[in-house]
């Protein structure tokens, strides 16, 4: 992978010398995919970051709006706080949202850390998160929406999660995040026609640093790691006038955003 992967950094860095309108014909971008609102800051921030600083264009794409019963309960008081005095809004919630304002809030959150990490265009898909009552039909979606990347961007390369392994370390082996796995399995199907995909391994922050193993584990440079750190933190900004109530560290803070806050690797795992 080290030798595909330089030559088309490379090559993204030649593109950004190039006279503006051919750059993008020269090096297509890059698309990354995120199932739910934080998933591109867990595991493919550092990513983005190396394509930005090669001269890549970046696209990030937000594939489902997120919805999370557990989280409305939790900010309407009909469950505990998980975070108890970790909590950066003290632990007691009774704010009477909807379901709307959680994709609200998490939409905030996923936007912030975007344009923190710089890319160029951010697409909010306004989509159900519903491969867990129609996973076909799911699957459909994510392998249709991938195709009209690549139709509009052609030679783009695709980066997604390997839901196959996103499983919480401890939980069965064959209990992966069924979105996650949607996304997987749509681009599995079409990695004979489209000529780029990687997939990156979001549930890897759960398991123990020397089980962390992929294809190819990618190195952060200080200041990749650093950006990426303050992508996370959009996740923890606690600001409930302006719809910000810090949800996705409510949701996988201890779980995942603290262990992946403190490993400067990211996991990527090619196709097959």
């Amino acid at each position: 992978m080290e030798l595909s992967r330089r030559k088309a950094l490379a090559l993204g860095a030649a593109a950004a010398l190039l006279p503006t309108g051919t750059a993008e014909a020269a090096a297509p971008p890059a698309i990354f995919y995120s199932p739910h609102q934080d998933d591109e800051s867990l595991a493919m921030a550092g990513s983005i970051r190396e394509h930005k600083e090669a001269g890549r264009r970046v696209i990030l794409v937000l594939l489902t709006r997120g919805e999370n019963g557990g989280l409305l309960d939790i900010m309407n008081g009909a469950s505990d706080c998980p975070l108890g005095t970790d909590c950066p809004g003290g632990g007691n919630h009774d704010f009477n949202l909807v379901q709307d304002d959680i994709v609200h809030g998490r939409t905030a959150e996923f936007i912030a850390a975007g344009r923190g990490l710089g890319v160029d265009q951010i697409v909010v898909r306004d989509r159900p998160d519903s491969a867990w009552t129609d996973y076909a039909g799911f699957v459909r979606e994510v392998r249709d929406t991938i195709l009209e990347f690549e139709a509009r961007y052609p030679g783009a390369s695709h980066k997604l999660v390997n839901g196959y392994r996103d499983v919480i370390h401890g939980s069965p082996p064959d209990e992966p995040n069924l979105t996650h796995k949607a996304c997987r399995e749509a681009a599995a199907g079409l990695e004979g026609r489209l000529s780029d995909f990687r997939y990156y391994w979001v549930y890897g922050y759960t398991y123990p640093q020397d089980e962390r193993t992929a294809d190819f584990v990618l190195p952060l440079s200080p200041r990749q790691f650093a950006r990426k750190q303050q992508a996370l933190a959009e996740y923890s900004r606690w600001d409930p006038r302006h719809g910000r109530y810090a949800l996705g560290y409510h949701s996988v803070g201890k779980l995942m955003i603290d262990p992946a806050a403190a490993d400067p690797h990211e996991y990527i795992d090619l196709p097959g």
